[in-house]
């Protein structure tokens, strides 16, 4: 059975750099936030400016808590493939929570000396709310981006205990291997885009669009879109049907298109580039198309190679003959199924010399 629960003395030191990130970020960022309302006068809610703070904080802390969950879900598959995009996912992290120090400053300065219509001010100006928070911004970076290094030193050892499950698991055959590895490199994509996706669309419409119809309901769409495609493509590429493998590639172009001529509108002369955040939304939108572009290679890969004999093995439906000195809790790879279901002996254990 797959398990959760790290059990390696380097699975350990793994889930404590993230989980350490995802502690100390989380209630440091709420806590920045729980300030920030309390400074704020309800009057600013009336302009974007009102939503960089919230956005940005919630944007990196839910980041931190996703990659805590991640590391989890890779024990329990015993994937490597997923720890390395991990890596690179954190340091992307690292970069937004830096990002995020100069963009609430600069928030900060332009909430002090604005007011409503009325001449209500838009925050207290006898709290310092910028002197209370700098150092909480400055530690959530510091750890940020220590957590990414340790994670990245992690990571290679991490893979030669994860790499047996392969040849565990995988026929010993070159190019099937290849196969169910463009496969996995596919499932460890698709978990990744949508959140970057995600959090640029919510920083696009709610600052830059900031609910001009019909362009707000319209995008606000995509993340709905954006997670039914995810489920469909998951479930087409394991039971390989043709005709919703394309459907799903499709899919996969026009998230290209459309971040692409978002990042176009955001650095042209357009009243849309003359944004709050702009430089967030161009580097969110900027992972995104990079990870939807190497979806839809990885999916066209795999598109290539239905009915070459992976599904059986996708399924679960090879059984693996455990050898008699082998134990019960060693590693094995993913399977979406891991009801093992009785079958013909199909492979065994790779020996490696």
């Amino acid at each position: 059975m797959p398990s959760w629960v790290p059990r390696s003395k380097l699975e350990w030191a793994y889930f404590g750099s993230t989980a350490t990130q995802a502690v100390v970020i989380t209630p440091v960022q709420v806590t920045v936030l729980v300030v920030y309302l309390e400074w704020v006068n309800s009057v600013v809610y009336q302009v974007p400016l009102a939503y960089v703070t919230p956005l940005s904080l919630g944007t990196t802390t839910l980041g931190a808590l996703y990659q805590l969950v991640l590391t989890l879900d890779a024990y329990r598959i015993k994937n490597n493939i997923q720890l390395f995009v991990q890596c690179i996912c954190n340091i992307c992290l690292s970069i937004a929570t830096v990002m995020q120090y100069g963009q609430i400053r600069n928030a900060n300065a332009r909430i002090l000396i604005n007011h409503d219509m009325y001449g209500t001010p838009f925050a207290k100006y006898d709290w310092k709310f910028w002197d209370h928070v700098s150092p909480a911004l400055i530690t959530c970076i510091v750890i940020s981006c220590l957590s990414s290094v340790a994670m990245c030193g992690l990571a290679y050892g991490l893979y030669r205990e994860f790499s047996w499950a392969l040849y565990e698991q995988v026929s010993p055959d070159r190019k099937m291997r290849l196969r169910y590895v463009a496969y996995q490199v596919y499932l460890v994509i698709l978990k990744f885009t949508p959140f970057f996706i995600i959090a640029f669309i919510l920083l696009y419409d709610l600052v830059d669009v900031h609910y001009e119809e019909p362009e707000f309901s319209l995008t606000m769409a995509i993340i709905p879109a954006a997670l039914i495609h995810v489920g469909l493509a998951i479930y087409f590429v394991r039971i390989e049907t043709g005709v919703g493998m394309i459907f799903v590639l499709l899919g996969h172009a026009a998230e290209m298109v459309y971040l692409v001529s978002r990042i176009i509108v955001l650095n042209s002369s357009s009243m849309l580039a003359r944004t709050l955040l702009k430089d967030e939304m161009v580097f969110l939108a900027s992972i995104a198309v990079g990870f939807s572009a190497i979806a839809f290679l990885a999916g066209s890969i795999c598109f290539a190679n239905f009915r070459k004999g992976l599904k059986p093995l996708v399924l679960s439906q090879v059984q693996h003959k455990r050898p008699n000195n082998e134990f019960e809790n060693d590693y094995h790879f993913q399977r979406l199924n891991h009801n093992v279901v009785a079958a013909p002996e199909q492979a065994r254990r790779f020996a490696i010399d």
